[in-house]
C-alpha cells in the first residue's frame, strides 16, 4: 500500500470512528429564551421495546407516522403571566400535560400551564409550575426542584433526585406532590427519524409519583400513588430538546408499559397536492403519457392509477381518461385526473 493510500485509509477509518463516537451532552446544548423546536406528535407506539439500547447502538425510527405537529416555544419567564418567578428562573415552556389534580375538586380546569426551569452548568432542573385556576395565577414551587438532568450527560451515568411541593387550597385544604425521579443514560449511537440521522445518547427516566390531599371540612387526609411514568429522550449536540422523546405510563405494580406520547424534531409537513400533465396521442397509435408533479406530503410516494399501474407516470396511453390517487409515507392522500387527447398533426 502506498504512503497516500494509507493517508486516506486512515482518515476514512477515523471519520468513521468520530460519526460514531459517544457524545457528551452539557448545558451549552439546552435552550435558551426565543428558541423554536418544531415536533411532529404521535399519540401511541405499540411495539416500542424500551430494552433496545446500549453502547454504540442504532435505533431506526424513520417508520413513524405522526398525528400532528406543533411548535415548542422557549419564552422568557415575564411573557407568561407568571412574571414574579422570572428571578428565580430561566425560562419557561407551555405544559402541555399539567395536573388536574386537585383543580378540578375546585369546580375548574387549570390553563396557562407553564414549567418553568433554572440552567446552571451543572443541571437542568424545573423549579416552578404555574398553573391559572379561575383568574388567579398560582405559581407552585418545587421545594426539592425536579432534577431534569445533571450535567454532563455521558453514557453509564445515573443519578436520583426527589421533588414536590404543598400547595394550601384555602377553604378546602391542601394538595401535596412527592416525586422521584431516576435518571440514566442507557445507551449512545445512532438514531434515524422521519427527519434525519443523529449522534445522540438516551436517557431514560423513571418517575414514581404519590399525591396527598386533606380536606379540612372532613379532618382527614388520603394518598393517591400514581403509575409509574417513563421518559426516554434522545439528545443529540445542540438539539435544544430532545431529537426524540418517548413517554410510556405503568400498570401499578406490573412491569409493563403503554406509550402514550411521541415527539420528534420535525421539518413542517405541507399538505400533498398533485398536478396531472397530459401527452397526446396520435389517433392511429398509443403513444399518449400522464406525468405526475408532487407537491408536499413526505417521501416515498406510492400510485395508484386507473388503469391498474403503480408508477409515477403512465404511457403508451390510447385517448381517454386517467385517474390517480397518491399516498405517501404519513397516509396522506391527493387524487387528480387528466385526458389524453388526440392530436391531429400526424394528418396536417
Amino acid at each position: 500500500m502506498s504512503f497516500r493510500k494509507l493517508l486516506v485509509f486512515i482518515f476514512l477509518c477515523n471519520t468513521q470512528l468520530l460519526l460514531t463516537a459517544q457524545i457528551t451532552i452539557t448545558n451549552a446544548d439546552m435552550p435558551n429564551v426565543n428558541d423554536e423546536v418544531l415536533y411532529s406528535v404521535k399519540q401511541t407506539l405499540p411495539n416500542f421495546n424500551a430494552s433496545l439500547t446500549g453502547p454504540d447502538y442504532k435505533w431506526d425510527y424513520t417508520s413513524l407516522i405522526p398525528d400532528s405537529q406543533r411548535v415548542e416555544k422557549i419564552v422568557s419567564p415575564a411573557s407568561t403571566g407568571y412574571p414574579f418567578v422570572g428571578f428565580i428562573t430561566t425560562y419557561a415552556m407551555v405544559n402541555n400535560n399539567p395536573d388536574l389534580f386537585p383543580y378540578v375538586l375546585l369546580g375548574s380546569t387549570p390553563t396557562n400551564n407553564y414549567n418553568f426551569y433554572k440552567k446552571s452548568a451543572t443541571q437542568l432542573v424545573i423549579n416552578v409550575q404555574g398553573s391559572t385556576t379561575g383568574t388567579t395565577a398560582i405559581p407552585i414551587i418545587q421545594n426539592p426542584v425536579d432534577v431534569v438532568y445533571k450535567f454532563p450527560l455521558t453514557y453509564g451515568n445515573k443519578d436520583s433526585s426527589n421533588s414536590g411541593y404543598k400547595n394550601v387550597l384555602p377553604g378546602f385544604g391542601y394538595f401535596e406532590k412527592k416525586q422521584k425521579r431516576v435518571n440514566t443514560v442507557d445507551g449512545w449511537g445512532e438514531l434515524k427519524t422521519p427527519y434525519g440521522t443523529f449522534n445522540t445518547i438516551r436517557v431514560k427516566s423513571v418517575i414514581t409519583v404519590v399525591d396527598s390531599i386533606f380536606i379540612d371540612s372532613l379532618g382527614f387526609g388520603f394518598s393517591i400513588p400514581l403509575p409509574t411514568r417513563y421518559e426516554f429522550k434522545w439528545l443529540a449536540n445542540g438539539s435544544k430538546l430532545p431529537v426524540l422523546e418517548i413517554d410510556a405510563a405503568g400498570v401499578l405494580n406490573l412491569p409493563i408499559m403503554t406509550v402514550d406520547n411521541v415527539l420528534y424534531q420535525d421539518s413542517v409537513i405541507a399538505d400533498l397536492a398533485i398536478s396531472l400533465t397530459p401527452i397526446p396521442t396520435c389517433p392511429l397509435s398509443k403513444q399518449g403519457a400522464v406525468q405526475t408533479v408532487i407537491q408536499g406530503g413526505r417521501y416515498p410516494y406510492t400510485f395508484k392509477w386507473s388503469n391498474g399501474s403503480t408508477a409515477p407516470a403512465i404511457d403508451n396511453l390510447a385517448p381517454g381518461t386517467y385517474s390517480v390517487t397518491v399516498t405517501d409515507k404519513n397516509g396522506k392522500e391527493a387524487s387528480g385526473t387528466a385526458t389524453v387527447e388526440t392530436t391531429m398533426d400526424d394528418l396536417a
